[in-house]
């Protein structure tokens, strides 16, 4: 019997459009594509008012809307186009400063903004809302807690089983976003001069409320895998149960919680600028910060907390075990029986859910989930040396300490969704029509906590550099700049087994042999699953020679060159999001051994050239209105980049699914956005021989040595370093033409542009697949291994028309 709701889900995917299976090979039966539309505004307001010589004011108002509209934006849902939603990005902002000349020697400067972030995504239209709610799409049932719902959003769906890609219903557990941020501050710099010295002191105080929108599993989540044999309800195709109504198992939030984040920042500072001789000036000054740790404005956000976790009170797993033959679930202190698909479920009425989880509300931990940071000195001291009293050459150097005071509000935001505040229970084996009756088993869940004693992120710069202006209007600089950081954000996994954990006989599956038990069953910290704790543990390098040579614009040209040759090391390049998995260091191994090294966005050498030349008027040669019209006022820009390729981590799978480490630490790769494979495994293969292929033997199909990397036996973690090869580098030429049109007086013209990007449309290698994969014997089986296996883009060409006045 066909179920009405499980058929008012299926009814949202659109029919097949691709039938050709000559094409498809019974792969898909679906091709979408769309192109976004994304209105831009942007909008600057300034005023200045002199009421006397001794005052100034001004202010000045900025807008910027940006909105991306379609199916596959930021925040969205499904990408085969299951509904139509902004991704609306407004940043609006205000400053008013007043400037006084108190007398010849002291001046005061005051300024006061605000600023104001929204991300928001509510559908396109009422229409396209209609399209994937219940009453709309005829799905009838309720859901456990409708009140989290008050759009009547059908739930999401999932179809596992499948083979291939199988078509989904996905949304973004924020869906409609409601992003907000709000940022106030208030700046003072009083400065005065005296003989040979100029002294400035002063503060700078902000406010930040941070909000990124409440998110959950708010409408449930079914899943109607056809790959759970267990299920009685099972057809054996993923679409037919669904039909049916008939899930493997069903997940809704308890809750949707909100709110925003509060914080502050005061730094005071004093300086002096003191001109020691005619050919020696000397800077030297401390600046004091202080700060207060994100904290939930209404005090909804909990955190883990070791020192409060007590093992004793961790609830009961169901065990597998076999009764009369058949695999079930038990509580091993009362011997009852569950169906096996809640083996690793909590037993419900045992232990503390909420074992080691703190609420902001609690007077006696910390506002924030850590310490209050002391008040914090940053010193700093530079000189400039005119070696000859010319102005043509000058000695420069510089140190100096500075704290990163303000922490992303995304990590704010995940203390939001631990419980008590929120839980994820699922029901098992049921049919839709019933899900409302049943009863809903938590299994362990991830949480998030804090390092109690924090420390503040601090950065360690240092420089010392050499100019010349050589004449012909250009000046050659040469410089070595440094720094290194310390106390940065890092997430560790303190739940994780250990290395082996899965070997051990006493954690083997007693009802199938040679199967371990599930993780949860032997973690450290029983009763949750993994344990992300936020902590101030991570440190990066930098060290560059840094030459430029630049040319003034003088008769019509100018251009520069700049080159660098660095390198930068870090354990994770990553910034926060999500759970911080993304910053995730070892727990186990050392992280000076497992995880530090390269960054991902690292290249040794950058060398950019740049140049302007505004191209020789024909009619100075031939004096006629139509030459003027025509060949006058062009304009030719470019810019030429030729950079090293960054680090490329390499990781494997094999083909035999054989467990190699037993457990242990993941992935001592975390790429930022510049990574050539930023969502590298977790495996490290062992290196047996040199990768790097000299540049006059790689190619497209073999970049790297893929014999230098071999399958580690049972037990060995992999010894291959995060940074052991490099990805292709870039060489790049982008132009722009311009073409001016006086319309007029001085301020007004029309400006013709040209832009073309990769203007020689070069081919440029990008990604690498550097996955290997293999087999039993140890074999490498993956013949794209070691190959270059996507591209930059292509020559790209944009031409606009620009009015000024």
């Amino acid at each position: 019997r066909i179920n009405r709701s499980g058929q008012a889900l299926v009814g949202v995917f659109p029919l097949p459009n691709a039938l050709d299976r000559g094409v498809t090979r019974g792969a898909y039966n679906y091709n979408f594509q769309e192109s976004l539309d994304v209105p831009k505004r942007q909008h600057v307001a300034r005023i200045d008012y002199h009421p006397s010589p001794r005052d100034a004011f001004y202010g000045r108002v900025s807008t910027w809307y940006g909105d991306n509209q379609g199916y596959n934006v930021a925040a969205g849902g499904s990408a085969w186009g299951l509904v139509k939603l902004h991704y609306l990005f407004t940043d609006d902002s205000g400053l008013f400063n007043y400037t006084r000349v108190v007398s010849n020697a002291v001046v005061n400067e005051a300024s006061v903004s605000i600023r104001h972030s929204t991300e928001n995504g509510p559908p396109l239209s009422d229409a396209d809302l209609a399209g994937v709610t219940k009453a709309q799409t005829g799905f009838t049932l309720g859901q456990l807690n409708p009140s989290i719902n008050p759009l009547g959003i059908i739930p999401q769906a999932r179809f596992t089983g499948v083979p291939g890609n199988p078509a989904a219903i996905t949304y973004d557990g924020r869906t409609p976003l409601t992003g907000d941020d709000k940022l106030y501050t208030f700046n003072d710099t009083l400065t005065f001069v005296r003989g040979a010295h100029t002294y400035k002191a002063g503060m700078y105080v902000e406010h930040v409320r941070n909000e990124e929108g409440p998110t959950a599993t708010f409408a449930g989540l079914y899943d109607f895998s056809s790959a759970d044999a267990n299920n009685p309800g099972n057809t054996g195709y993923a679409y037919a149960n669904a039909l049916l109504g008939n899930f493997t198992s069903y997940t809704e939030s308890t809750t949707r919680p909100g709110g925003g984040g509060l914080a502050n920042v005061a730094e005071w500072f004093a300086q002096d600028t003191w001109r020691a001789t005619p050919k020696l000036t000397i800077d030297y000054g401390l600046r004091l910060a202080w700060y207060t740790h994100y904290r939930h404005e209404t005090g909804g956000a909990s955190a883990f907390s070791l020192e409060r976790y007590d093992p004793s009170k961790a609830p009961r797993l169901y065990f597998p075990a076999l009764v009369n033959g058949v695999r079930v679930g038990r509580d091993a202190v009362t011997g009852a029986t569950v169906p096996a698909v809640l083996i690793g479920a909590l037993v419900p009425g045992t232990g503390d859910l909420t074992n080691g989880i703190v609420l902001a509300t609690d007077g006696s931990y910390p506002s924030g989930f850590k310490d209050p940071p002391p008040l914090l000195p940053e010193p700093r001291v530079g000189f400039a040396y005119d070696l000859k009293g010319d102005g043509k050459t000058a000695v420069r150097a510089s140190v100096g300490i500075f704290h990163n005071t303000r922490m992303s509000g995304n990590v704010n935001w995940q203390a939001t969704r631990n419980p008590p505040l929120q839980l994820n229970p699922q029901i098992f084996y049921g049919s839709m029509d019933t899900v409302l009756q049943s009863t809903g088993f938590n299994f362990p869940s991830d949480v998030q906590g804090f390092e109690k004693e924090t420390r503040t992120p601090t950065l360690y710069s240092y420089s010392l550099g050499a100019q010349r202006d050589i004449g012909w209007g250009t000046v050659v600089d040469a410089a070595y700049v440094g720094s290194q950081s310390r106390h940065l954000l890092q997430t560790r996994n303190l739940n994780i087994v250990p290395y082996g954990a899965h070997f051990v006989p006493a954690n083997q599956d007693p009802t199938r042999a040679g199967v371990a038990l599930a993780d949860n069953f032997y973690r450290p910290l029983p009763g949750y699953a993994n344990v992300w704790f936020f902590e101030n543990s991570g440190k990066a390098d930098y060290n560059a020679l840094q030459v430029q040579v630049n040319r003034r614009f003088t008769k019509g040209l100018q251009f520069g060159l700049a080159y660098t040759l660095s390198r930068s090391r870090d354990y994770t390049s990553n910034n926060e999001t999500g759970t911080g998995a993304n910053m995730q260091i070892a727990t186990y191994q050392n992280p000076d051994v497992w995880n530090y090294g390269l960054s991902s966005y690292d290249q040794t050498h950058v060398a950019v050239i740049n140049y302007v030349w505004d191209l020789p008027r024909a009619s100075a040669r031939w004096h006629n209105a139509v030459v003027r019209g025509l060949l006058d006022n062009w304009q030719l820009s470019g810019l030429t980049t030729v950079a090293s390729g960054a680090p490329i981590y390499v990781t494997y799978t094999t083909v035999d699914g054989a467990d190699i480490t037993g457990g242990g630490d993941t992935s001592r790769f975390n790429g930022g956005p510049g990574a050539v494979n930023p969502t590298a495994g977790s495996l490290v293969p062992n290196l047996v021989g040199d990768p790097t292929l000299p540049s006059s033997q790689r190619s497209l199909t073999q970049w790297f040595n893929p014999a230098a990397f071999a399958r580690p036996a049972r037990g060995d973690a992999g010894n291959s370093p995060k940074d052991v090869v490099r990805g292709p580098g870039v060489t790049n030429s982008d132009v722009t033409l311009f073409k001016n049109i006086p319309l007029g007086g001085s301020a007004r013209k029309l400006q013709l542009r040209w832009e073309i990007y990769n203007v020689f449309n070069q081919v440029q290698f990008a990604t690498v697949d550097s996955t290997a994969r293999f087999d039993a014997a140890g074999n490498q089986v993956n013949a794209r291994f070691g190959q270059v296996i996507s591209t930059r883009p292509p020559r790209v060409m944009q031409i606009a028309v620009r009015f000024v006045f």
